[in-house]
C-alpha cells in the first residue's frame, strides 16, 4: 500500500511539473506567436489586394475573432479594391487556413493566399509549392527567367529593391521575390460557381492536385468558407435583424 501512495505521489508531482513546464512556455512564447500570426496574416491581405495603399480597415465588430474579422481595402486613390477574409476547412491530416480577396461587387476573387497547412509531404503540400523556371541554360549562364512585379495587376511578386513602405511598418521584408504557388494561382478572377474541381485540367475549374483530392477539395472548402463571411457581412441577408 505504501508503495502504491509513494507511486501515485510520485506521478502527480511528474504531472505538475510537465503542466507548469508547458504553461510556461505558453505564455513566454504567445505574444511571440500573435505578432507573427498577425504578420502572416497582414501580409496574406497585400497579396490577395494588391494595390492595397495602407492597412485595410476591418468591417467586423471589434470583438470579432482573428479567424472570422472580414477586411475592405482602398488603394492610393482612396477607391474600393475589394474585400477579404480567411477561410478554413478540414484537409486529409490538418486544417487548411487560407486567406481570400473579392472584388467589390463580390463577383470573382482577385487572389488566394495559403495561411497554414500541414498535408502529407509531396502531395497535399504541393498547394504551396512554386513551379521552377531553372533550366539547364540558366544554370549555366547564371541567368533566371525574369520575374514578374508584384505591384502589378497581374503579378504576384515583392521586388526587393524597391520595397513598399506598407511592408516595412509591419517588419516583412523579403529577401527574394516570392512568386505565386500554380495552385492558388488558378482560383484568380474565379467565379464563386467555378469553384469545383476536376482532375482533368480546365481553366474554368480548379484542377486537383495529383494524388491530393481531398486536399484540394479542402482548399475549396476554406475559399468558399472565406467568400460565406465576406457576402454575410458586405451583403447580409434581407431578413437579418439590425
Amino acid at each position: 500500500m505504501q508503495k502504491k501512495v509513494q507511486y501515485t505521489i510520485t506521478l502527480m508531482t511528474v504531472c505538475l511539473l510537465a503542466s507548469l513546464g508547458v504553461s510556461s512556455i505558453f505564455l513566454l512564447t504567445k505574444d511571440t506567436i500573435r505578432k507573427k500570426e498577425l504578420a502572416v496574416r497582414t501580409e496574406a491581405l497585400y497579396m490577395v489586394l494588391p494595390g492595397l495603399k495602407d492597412a485595410p480597415d476591418e468591417v467586423t465588430p471589434s470583438e470579432t475573432s482573428d479567424l472570422d474579422r472580414v477586411y475592405k481595402g482602398l488603394n492610393k486613390s482612396g477607391q474600393l479594391i475589394g474585400y477579404a477574409a480567411c477561410g478554413e476547412a478540414q484537409g486529409y491530416s490538418s486544417k487548411i487556413r487560407v486567406m481570400v480577396g473579392m472584388e467589390p461587387n463580390l463577383g470573382k476573387i482577385i487572389g488566394i493566399t495559403i495561411l497554414a497547412q500541414n498535408e502529407t509531404p509531396g502531395l497535399g503540400t504541393k498547394m504551396t509549392e512554386v513551379e521552377s523556371t531553372t533550366t539547364l541554360w540558366s544554370i549555366i549562364f547564371g541567368k533566371e527567367p525574369k520575374a514578374v512585379d508584384w505591384d502589378s495587376e497581374e503579378g504576384w511578386q515583392l521586388p526587393t529593391f524597391r520595397q513598399p513602405e506598407r511592408i516595412k511598418k509591419f517588419g516583412l521584408l523579403k529577401e527574394e521575390k516570392k512568386a505565386q504557388p500554380w495552385f492558388q494561382q488558378q482560383f484568380k478572377q474565379k467565379a464563386c460557381n467555378q469553384l469545383i474541381v476536376t482532375k482533368v485540367g480546365d481553366n474554368e475549374k480548379i484542377t486537383a492536385i495529383t494524388g491530393a483530392t481531398i486536399s484540394t477539395r479542402a482548399v475549396v472548402n476554406a475559399v468558399q468558407n472565406a467568400i460565406d463571411k465576406i457576402k454575410g457581412m458586405v451583403h447580409p441577408p434581407a431578413w437579418e435583424i439590425k
